[in-house]
């Protein structure tokens, strides 16, 4: 088959291969994958105001340190100044996945290559941060 008729396969394969490297050998690895998560739930929630005293729809690193348990400089330094991945603006500006490559392979398990994030297990995580944060007296998001 010429390239031009596969070319989309073989970019994706690209991304494959680059995403596999930037996340799989990192040493943070799977802050780096539950901060994704976050990202990939918030997109799908209203923008109600919710248990953590925030709106659901939203990742900014304040948020999402709050529902995993660390401080929010640990969320931008676990990610980098990496554009391949994503966008960090601010600690109270969104994290954003603009890539349709990138979302693609988090949720694929075929092309994620053990890198496969679980959207339920970040939904328990969140459903757990609540009442963990109202507990210990968390303030400020």
């Amino acid at each position: 088959m010429p390239w031009h008729n596969n070319s989309l396969l073989q970019l994706q394969d690209m991304y494959n291969q680059v995403y596999s490297h930037l996340i799989g050998t990192s040493k943070h690895r799977d802050t780096i994958l539950q901060v994704f998560c976050q990202c990939l739930i918030s997109e799908g929630m209203t923008s109600d105001v919710d248990t953590l005293g925030t709106p659901a729809n939203t990742s900014s690193p304040n948020r999402i340190a709050a529902i995993l348990g660390l401080e929010p400089r640990d969320i931008r330094y676990s990610l980098g100044p990496n554009p391949w991945l994503i966008k960090v603006g601010e600690m109270d500006q969104d994290i954003k996945i603009d890539n349709p490559f990138l979302r693609n392979f988090l949720l694929d398990h075929s092309r994620s290559y053990g890198l496969l994030i679980d959207l339920d297990d970040a939904r328990l995580t969140l459903k757990l941060a609540a009442p963990t944060r109202k507990a210990f007296g968390a303030e400020g998001m």
